[in-house]
């Protein structure tokens, strides 16, 4: 049995629903050496003794050692394009839904690839095409004959035009500060099962109320703690995501609670038959593409790099520096015999701004790691 990891599915399809709340990436961290605390106290114990701390009295409290290296990620994170990596997720589309929220994880999506070359993806007689079954004779059912690369490459050339022309590119939108994802086209059912309710009631108006769901189908397969979903119902308050309380198989009644306020006891008319209710038990994705996209590096992945750690550490120690010279520039001079003491927090802001200029300057020079920019046309 393969290990599921968390984040993932069953069908090892990153976990993003429709506009519902997104579920963490997966990450592995069983084969780095460092844990991420430890990495964190090996940049505070640097600032710390770098300071002069057990020598002289550093001011500095806890809070501010973890905001000057939670700082210093920000601001790599915005410099280098190292604390990005370039990776593929599976993603179910479900039936008639455009809008996806993505993992926070994720910071750009490049592309949408479909399994097929466009709405021809089964494999049914109506769906025979004779170039691909020629191509698949000559290569792979007739042994020992090898057809021409001419053949070849008008066979892939073929397959690139049909996917220009019949939707094997999905065009989208994407928002990465808001993580949706936006298809400009809806994906067809296949293999959906909605439930189909005769009524739908509900014993108040208020949040709490019962909400009793009346279907005359005897085969729903839908138990007690199960998700479900109601859509496109015209009365305010129904449409949601809801967990299923009961279910009595005798009168073929699911029993949900109101999570928001009702415009009404019931729903009745023709907004019953509007109304879409299905529940991952009874709705399989339409369709489940490859996402190419661009996601974060965790915290933990950047601090265990051997080229990143030490601009982060020194980053982080620029900037304890100039805290501290923020504190002590507050006070020229502190009373005391002979004359007293003077501080030096003018001295340590100069020293930590020219500091953290040659930092983020060595950023361009990639002293990260990063890959350097190809030749760029145009």
């Amino acid at each position: 049995m393969p290990i599921i990891a968390s984040g993932l599915n069953e069908r090892l399809s990153v976990t993003a629903e429709s506009l519902g709340g997104p579920g963490p990436m997966a990450f592995d961290t069983g084969q780095l050496s460092n844990s991420l605390d430890y990495c964190k106290n090996q940049i505070r114990d640097y600032i710390r003794l770098r300071l002069g701390d057990g020598l002289v009295d550093v001011e500095l409290d806890q809070e501010h050692y973890d905001l000057v290296i939670r700082q210093a990620l920000i601001k790599y994170r915005q410099k280098s394009s190292n604390s990005a990596e370039e990776s593929y997720a599976f993603l179910d589309l479900l039936p008639e839904v455009q809008e996806y929220i993505l993992p926070k994880e994720i910071v750009h999506v490049r592309q949408i690839f479909r399994r097929g070359i466009g709405s021809v993806t089964g494999t049914t007689a109506s769906q025979f095409e004779p170039f691909a079954s020629g191509f698949l004779n000559t290569y792979m059912l007739v042994a020992g004959r090898v057809g021409g690369l001419a053949n070849y490459e008008l066979f892939t050339q073929y397959q690139e035009l049909a996917m220009r022309m019949f939707g094997g590119h999905i065009n989208f939108t994407w928002n990465p500060a808001t993580r949706k994802l936006t298809l400009v086209r809806k994906i067809p059912a296949s293999g959906r099962n909605p439930i189909r309710a005769n009524s739908i009631t509900a014993t108040g108006l208020s949040v709490g109320s019962v909400i009793t769901i009346t279907t005359n189908q005897t085969q729903m397969n839908i138990t007690a703690g199960a998700a479900l979903t109601i859509k496109n119902c015209a009365v305010v308050g129904y449409n949601g995501q809801y967990q299923v309380q009961s279910v009595d198989v005798t009168t073929n009644r699911i029993f949900i609670t109101a999570t928001q306020s009702l415009a009404a006891v019931s729903v009745t008319g023709f907004d019953v038959n509007r109304c879409e209710i299905f529940s991952p038990v009874t709705d399989s994705p339409a369709e489940t593409v490859m996402l190419h996209i661009y996601n974060h590096k965790p915290d933990v992945m950047i601090l265990n790099d051997p080229y990143i750690f030490p601009w982060v550490q020194e980053y982080a120690y620029s900037m304890a520096k100039a805290i501290l010279g923020e504190a002590r520039s507050k006070f020229g001079q502190l009373a005391g015999p002979s004359g007293g003491t003077q501080m030096n927090g003018t001295a340590l802001i100069a020293e930590a701004k020219e500091q953290m200029e040659k930092l983020e300057d060595e950023l361009k020079r990639y002293v990260d790691g990063a890959v350097p920019l190809s030749f760029v046309i145009g």
